[in-house]
């Protein structure tokens, strides 16, 4: 099954907007649950939050540009974890 979801851009308000796509991929080392992912909170032209896994990177997020680990679990987890996120950093949505 290959599945790939890529959201328009979603405009909360006129300095907020989110970004969120989901792309099933065969596992790698980088990825071994077989997800590419990007989900992420701009705010006044200002990346907030992004939750990611490029090419050559881990399961990780950025919180107002500072690099973290996130531990990957499923893709339901992993939005909710990023409207939490989204939520404390005082996020609109």
């Amino acid at each position: 099954m290959d599945v790939s979801l890529k959201l328009p851009r979603q405009i909360l308000d006129e300095e907020n907007f989110l970004e969120i796509a989901f792309y099933e991929i065969e596992a790698d080392r980088f990825r071994p649950h077989g997800w590419r992912y990007r989900l992420a909170w701009i705010h006044k032209g200002k990346c907030r939050v992004l939750f990611d896994n490029h090419h050559g990177k881990a399961d990780h997020y950025h919180l107002n540009g500072e690099e973290n680990p996130y531990v990957f679990s499923t893709i339901g987890q992993l939005r909710l974890d990023f409207i939490e996120l989204v939520r404390k950093q005082g996020g609109p949505v």
